[in-house]
């Protein structure tokens, strides 16, 4: 992996896991709003947009799958952290 992509992979993984930070934060006082999740899903796509801004649109679209699997990767191995749930690299 080159260290572009190791620091775009930083990056997204980085606002995901702010995002779920932010989310157990807010729902210790309660339940959260539409608002507030709005807010803080919000928050999250703007790091990841921003990360891709300098690159052309083209370049943008073909990075696409890569990114939402970044996205959904990071998300299940906190949800599954937070859980306890056993997590091995192979």
């Amino acid at each position: 992996m080159s260290d572009e992509a190791r620091e775009l992979h930083r990056i997204i993984s980085t606002s995901v896991r702010d995002m779920l930070d932010a989310y157990r934060i807010q729902v210790q006082a309660g339940p959260v709003s539409d608002k507030a999740l709005e807010e803080i899903i919000f928050r999250a796509a703007h790091g990841v947009v921003q990360s891709l801004a300098p690159y052309p649109g083209a370049q943008r679209v073909a990075l696409l799958p890569s990114v939402v699997r970044i996205v959904l990767a990071t998300f299940l191995e906190d949800v599954a952290a937070a859980d306890g749930s056993p997590h091995t690299e192979d």
